[in-house]
């Protein structure tokens, strides 16, 4: 993806999160991956009213129409107020559609290769895998710190020093003034509203979880452009101090992240626990180191 094609998937990730009743923390546009961090609650769409649901299409369509359906929001809104015969079976369309991750993604990834395709004259799909999804656990410090490794992507690749600097992240966004991500920013530190202290406290987050003696660097096949995620020289950190810098597999490839107990217990309600070979989760890293001792996941082993 170029610049042009970033700022697409921005606004193709927003307006479909909106219609999907999801928040997004944070996020990061590579030139080959992407990463999106996203808050949602299924319940708030199970009791979504029709007022809520004209809403969100609008936030999706605007002003035109939506083609499975064959209407924009003001035939919506009409519809759901006669409560004719169609009205609940487009109620249960549209809220299929909402409060799902997987369909989220599948209609993020359709909405963006549409775009490309008409822009450049191409056919065919644009993304080589499927998404992998990781449960976190909501005001935690596993929240605040996958959000740092999202933000942090930028400069573990060596595209720059300064994370603030990287338009198409989360934090980038927020440095520029943007609103949206301002309030991802906050939720992240747990507050209702931005504020020049939270955003402070997290860009100290970023640069404290860089770990001691790191620095970016890249390999000598490694474009400038980000086509592959750089590696960096751990320097000075030594055992049980990981900083985010490193590439941290678990918080790509595990089921479940979050303190120990509360992954546990997450496992227990979903029927994870006990299943093939007794797994439990396993903390991130040894005490005494940054404070990764804090978090627990969940790895898959398959």
């Amino acid at each position: 993806m170029d610049e042009e094609a970033m700022e697409a998937m921005r606004h193709i990730m927003r307006s479909q999160a909106a219609f999907a009743g999801m928040e997004v923390l944070t996020y990061c546009f590579l030139a080959n991956h992407f990463h999106i961090f996203v808050r949602l609650d299924p319940k708030e769409t199970e009791d979504l009213d029709d007022a809520g649901l004209v809403t969100r299409f609008r936030a999706l369509y605007g002003g035109t129409r939506c083609a499975s359906l064959g209407l924009d929001a003001d035939d919506l809104e009409v519809i759901l107020k006669k409560n004719g015969s169609s009205a609940d079976g487009i109620r249960r369309r549209l809220k299929a559609r909402m409060g799902d991750v997987s369909v989220y993604m599948r209609e993020v990834k359709t909405r963006f290769t549409l775009w490309y395709n008409q822009e450049h004259g191409t056919v065919g799909t644009f993304w080589a895998e499927r998404f992998r999804s990781v449960v976190v656990e909501a005001d935690s410090e596993a929240q605040r710190m996958v959000a740092a490794y999202i933000d942090l992507n930028p400069v573990r690749a060596g595209l720059m020093e300064d994370a603030g600097d990287y338009g198409f992240s989360g934090f980038g966004e927020a440095c520029s003034g943007g609103s949206a991500a301002r309030r991802g920013i906050a939720r992240i530190e747990g507050q209702s509203s931005w504020t020049t202290q939270w955003h402070e406290r997290y860009r100290a987050r970023l640069c404290s979880r860089m770990g001691p003696g790191e620095r970016p660097s890249q390999r000598d096949d490694q474009s400038p452009s980000g086509e592959a995620e750089g590696e960096h020289k751990r320097g000075a950190v030594g055992a049980g101090e990981i900083g985010l810098l490193s590439k941290i597999r678990a918080f790509s490839e595990s089921w479940v992240v979050g303190s120990a107990a509360w992954v546990e217990s997450f496992c227990a309600a979903h029927g994870l626990l006990g299943f093939r070979r007794g797994r439990k989760p396993k903390p991130l890293a040894e005490e005494g180191g940054t404070g990764f001792s804090t978090v627990a996941t969940l790895v898959k082993r398959d």
